[in-house]
């Protein structure tokens, strides 16, 4: 009998979609990302909008939601909130 080690691995993608832009990330938690290199995205009319997707084992989510910090290569982390 083969007993389980209790770790398990997934292969695991995130990214966030801007205009036509695809950025990876390198975090993904609970109203904040981390972008997987620094850079400035800029705001459209005052607010920046966009999606996220996870892909896990294949299997994707998208949503939108409303970018609540500004994205500047003085941090990669922001905040955001579900549209």
């Amino acid at each position: 009998m083969i007993k389980p080690s209790g770790t398990f691995s997934a292969d695991v993608k995130l990214h966030f979609y801007v205009g036509e832009r695809q950025i990876e990330l390198g975090q993904l938690g609970p109203g904040f990302a981390i972008l997987r290199s620094a850079q400035t995205i800029d705001a459209c009319d005052g607010e920046l909008q966009g999606e996220l997707e996870t892909v896990i084992d294949g299997k994707n989510s998208r949503w939108k939601i409303r970018i609540t910090s500004p994205i500047t290569t003085a941090s990669k982390r922001f905040t955001f909130e579900a549209v």
